[in-house]
């Protein structure tokens, strides 16, 4: 099971960090999560293609998880999709795309009846209500979604991803939560949100004291992460929808490193963690940990 970022950033645009989306692939399977700014052309990039998405999971109804979802479905149609795409959400979530295809239902039509594509089945969508507890199976990978705190964002979930060798656990947008630890104990990879409180200033016009604690209060700071990641005993921790997007990697990793020993990396669109072979692989890179 390899897990790949494909937007590591947040609301705030950055030419380096696309929005919210990440790729879990196996053998047999491509899982895609959340479907931020730009997933449909960082997908490329990772060289994979919407087409071939088994399914989506969007983790909670917030823009950046979502703004692309209309995107993601015509440009999957434009790659060859021939299959319905099966989407998990939150109902609120569901309620959202489902507007969307309808505010675009005049669109797809003009592009059927112009484009003469072999295929509608591409442009269908089955949205399937996202439960605590309850497995999604494929062929190769179980995807579990467990509640965690974002609100006044509700509901909000985490994913355990298992597949016959490894256990990744993806926080999903949260603060700090003991549903958190109980899934990422002893898992091979935790993949955790972060928000970088030393970093967010008071800026006049953009950002008062009183923005900066409400944010602030349905996030994780890097101590909380470092020690989420002790307490749980993971074998590997990984950053990414970085708040905000330009924080300094170097004293980012230096802060959780004060309490948390095992392996840090900070993500980076395009990235692959492979956890069964410990590898970190970027275009032209690739390191063991």
């Amino acid at each position: 099971m390899r897990f790949t970022f494909l937007g590591t950033g947040c609301p705030v645009p950055s030419p380096q960090r696309a929005g919210p989306a990440h790729l879990v692939t196996t053998a047999k399977t491509q899982l895609l999560i959340d479907c931020g700014s730009g997933v449909a052309q960082r997908l490329i990039a990772a060289g994979r293609r919407g087409a071939d998405t088994d399914a989506l999971i969007v983790t909670h109804y917030h823009s950046d998880h979502v703004v692309d979802f209309y995107q993601l479905v015509v440009s999957s149609w434009h790659q060859g999709r021939a299959r319905p795409l099966v989407v998990h959400a939150p109902a609120t979530a569901i309620d959202h795309m489902r507007r969307q295809l309808d505010a675009y239902s005049d669109e797809r039509a003009l592009r059927i009846a112009h484009e003469k594509r072999p295929s509608t089945s591409g442009l269908d969508v089955e949205f399937c209500e996202l439960q605590p507890g309850c497995k999604i199976a494929f062929d190769d990978l179980i995807a579990e979604p467990f509640a965690v705190d974002h609100r006044p964002v509700t509901p909000a979930y985490g994913l355990i991803l298992s597949s016959a060798t490894t256990r990744i656990v993806f926080s999903g947008d949260t603060r700090l939560v003991s549903t958190l630890v109980e899934a990422a104990r002893d898992c091979d990879l935790l993949v955790c949100e972060v928000f970088v409180d030393r970093e967010m200033l008071e800026t006049p016009g953009v950002r008062s004291s009183q923005t900066i604690a409400a944010v602030r209060s349905y996030h994780m700071t890097p101590r909380e992460i470092a020690q989420t990641a002790k307490n749980a005993e993971v074998k590997a921790l990984a950053l990414t929808h970085l708040v905000p997007p330009s924080a300094d990697r170097v004293a980012l990793v230096a802060e959780i490193r004060r309490d948390y020993a095992g392996p840090v990396i900070v993500g980076e669109d395009l990235m692959t963690i492979d956890p069964a072979s410990r590898t970190v692989a970027l275009p032209g890179f690739h390191l063991a940990y």
